[in-house]
């Protein structure tokens, strides 16, 4: 739970090794690290204060053996969780986590999935690189990145480059482009180191990342115009083509790399083509220090800076570069104006201070107790469970006969639905049922999320929609108790009833059985179970949800999962249940015949059981472990069965349906649609 509203907020700041707070603020102290940095790393510690207490992760002491098993871990799994195991306890019992980068990020959340029984404190995850280096990873590293990072509270990037590449990989999260800033304490005025003709122009260039372009930079300045000439100095470590006119350096410490802006004309940010900001430091560190920058136009740098900020020119443009050196060097006013105007938008905007408030104010928003469905729905439009209006949508096919007396118990509720509307692939599909006013029916392509979606568009009005399979048997009362229960807890997005037998798990049950067992269930008053409570996701045989949920986000079926679309009720509740809670209804009870008829066959279903959560994994709606146990689960299953099948189910056909999506999901091919060409 959150703090009470008196009580500061406990942030902890979770960093890559290296960056802990007392081996940082030492080094800080003696000088030891190159840059305009802060006393502790990034300057998160400046949004210390009544309203929140800032706490930076420690660096463990550790002898060679161990930093082997730390590197061990991070290059299998791509990042440093050793690290953050260190910190645990400092991570689990915050109120909120920050994370600078994107492999800390994963760590703490990897540290979250293995603590399941303890209350994981929101995180704030940054990202810097993954967008760049998405098309290069394996998809065993993308499916794990997005199973992880899909689980944060709140992905930032510092650049809307970045955010624009992260809306389409993590569909269902929270984005925010949060500007990046650093110490702005002191502001040295421009000042420019002297310059006449003939003197050669002396350009800095600084960064260790890949997306340094020393190429373009030692090109442009090779072959100045007669007259003119010039030194450049490269502060990395990287290796360089060789050029007279270039000195490589390596500031061993701040004053060195101090002392190199001072001795410099210009400040140059050569990059390559990239989403992250790449070279914003620099260009930060530079105005700060009172020089021009020129750099190339790329990373989101503009979002930062304007043109008449910064000087852009394009990507790998040596004679724009060149171009643009020449200019500056022949304006002085025009450097002037730059440099005013740049540390205008530090002072403003960009600095470490902002920075941090930020990460504090957006941390604030998401532990704040989450304002329920109710306080969004005016009271006015709030009814009574009797004045609930109740759609039940039903996906048919091959079921013509049971369909029809499904049906019929459906209009013998006691709270009696507004509408019942099925969908069909034919008209055979529901012969015996004759359309009314309150029976609508509908055709459409023969798949559960196809159909269902198709029934979503047709609605016009209902507070709850309920999701029945055409085998689904509910008891009299299951419309007025989810009527209801969701009445009195505006908060719920998604409820699946309490399933009293489920025929799925095995040769199925009549019409006459399914009555039986409902009529000899104890009465819900007699048992222990309470009427509500959580659940993970709704059951796709019954399962109801809020319909203002669905016109004001438009959420849909994912139809990239056919036919019978295994684990659709789960991705769709997954969704639904970011903008309320999803429980069960033990009052509000059926039973599941599991009908035999109109399945999906053996390799068909076989390669949905596996492909699909891997699928889901990889969208984010379905957590991996989750998914590689539920694979593990069936596959097992039906190899043991297969053996001796049941005469009802093709475990055979399950199996190497099972086999040729592993076969696929090695392969890198995740496409659950391919069920419709096998």
């Amino acid at each position: 739970m959150p703090p009470p509203a008196s009580a500061p907020l406990r942030v902890f700041v979770q960093l890559s090794y290296g960056y802990g707070a007392s081996d940082w603020h030492t080094r800080w102290k003696k000088g030891e690290i190159p840059g305009i940095n802060e006393p502790y790393a990034y300057g998160y510690y400046r949004a210390a204060g009544p309203e929140a207490t800032i706490i930076h992760s420690e660096d463990k002491a550790e002898n060679l053996f161990r930093r082997l098993i730390r590197y061990g871990a991070r290059l299998i799994i791509g990042f440093d969780f050793v690290h953050a195991w260190h910190n645990r306890e400092g991570i689990l019992s915050a109120d909120v986590v920050w994370t600078h980068t994107e492999g800390q990020a994963m760590a703490v959340l990897l540290l979250y999935r293995l603590n399941p029984h303890k209350a994981h404190p929101p995180l704030i995850a940054q990202s810097i690189w993954l967008m760049d280096r998405w098309p290069q990873q394996p998809f065993w590293r993308k499916l794990i990145s997005r199973s992880l990072l899909s689980r944060a509270d709140l992905l930032t990037f510092h650049s809307p480059e970045n955010l624009k590449k992260a809306e389409a990989i993590f569909p269902n999260n929270r984005l925010e482009c949060v500007k990046f800033g650093i110490r702005a304490d002191e502001i040295k005025p421009y000042a420019p180191l002297p310059y006449t003709p003939g003197d050669p122009i002396r350009i800095l260039s600084l960064g260790n990342d890949q997306d340094r372009d020393w190429k373009t930079l030692i090109k442009a300045t090779s072959h100045l115009p007669d007259g003119l000439s010039c030194q450049v100095t490269i502060a990395t470590t990287k290796k360089l083509k060789r050029a007279d006119h270039v000195t490589r350096v390596a500031a061993a410490n701040n004053d060195q790399l101090l002392s190199l802006y001072d001795k410099a004309h210009i400040v140059v940010a050569p990059l390559t083509p990239n989403l992250h900001a790449s070279g914003i430091t620099v260009i930060l560190e530079a105005t700060l220090r009172g020089l021009p920058v020129i750099a190339t136009d790329t990373g989101g740098l503009r979002h930062y800076f304007d043109g008449q900020s910064v000087y852009y020119v394009p990507p790998r443009d040596p004679a724009a570069l060149k171009q643009a050196i020449l200019t500056l060097m022949h304006a002085p006013e025009q450097r002037a104006d730059m440099v005013e105007k740049a540390q205008a938008r530090i002072r403003s905007d960009l600095n470490s201070q902002n920075y941090a408030e930020k990460h504090l104010s957006l941390s604030q928003e998401i532990t704040a107790e989450q304002p329920s469905l109710s306080a969004v729905i005016p009271q006015n439009d709030r009814k009574n469970a009797q004045d609930q209006k109740i759609v039940i949508a039903i996906a048919t096919c091959g079921r013509a006969a049971l369909l029809e007396e499904t049906v019929l118990e459906l209009f013998k509720q006691s709270h009696l639905p507004h509408k019942v509307i099925v969908c069909a692939p034919t008209e055979d599909d529901c012969k015996g049922l004759v359309p009314d006013s309150r029976l609508h029916i509908l055709y459409g392509p023969r798949g559960a999320s196809h159909q269902r979606n198709a029934i979503l568009d047709h609605v016009e009005e209902a507070d709850i929609i309920i999701f029945f399979d055409d085998d689904f048997l509910p008891e009299k009362n299951y419309l007025r108790e989810c009527a209801g229960v969701f009445s009195i807890h505006s908060d719920i997005a998604i409820a699946t009833g309490r399933v009293l037998a489920d025929g799925a798990k095995g040769p199925g049950l009549s019409l006459e059985a399914a009555r039986s067992i409902i009529a000899k269930a104890p009465h819900p008053e007699v048992t222990d179970l309470p009427t509500i409570e959580p659940a993970w996701n709704g059951y796709g045989c019954n399962m109801a949800c809020r319909f203002s949920i669905i016109q004001e986000t438009g959420l849909r079926f994912d139809e990239r999962l056919p036919l019978y679309a295994w684990y659709e009720d789960i991705d769709f509740s997954r969704r639904a249940g970011r903008l309320g809670r999803v429980v069960r209804i033990n009052t509000a009870r059926g039973v599941h015949m599991g009908s035999k008829t109109g399945r999906t066959p053996g390799r068909k279903l076989g390669y949905s059981q596996v492909i699909n959560p891997i699928y889901l994994a990889h969208k984010g709606t379905y957590p991996l472990d989750h998914a590689l146990r539920s694979i593990a689960r069936n596959m097992g299953m039906n190899i043991f069965r297969s053996i001796r099948p049941e005469p009802y189910i093709d475990r055979r056909g399950r199996v190497i349906g099972n086999w040729l999506a592993v076969r696929d999901i090695l392969a890198g091919k995740i496409s659950p649609e391919k069920i419709l060409s096998m």
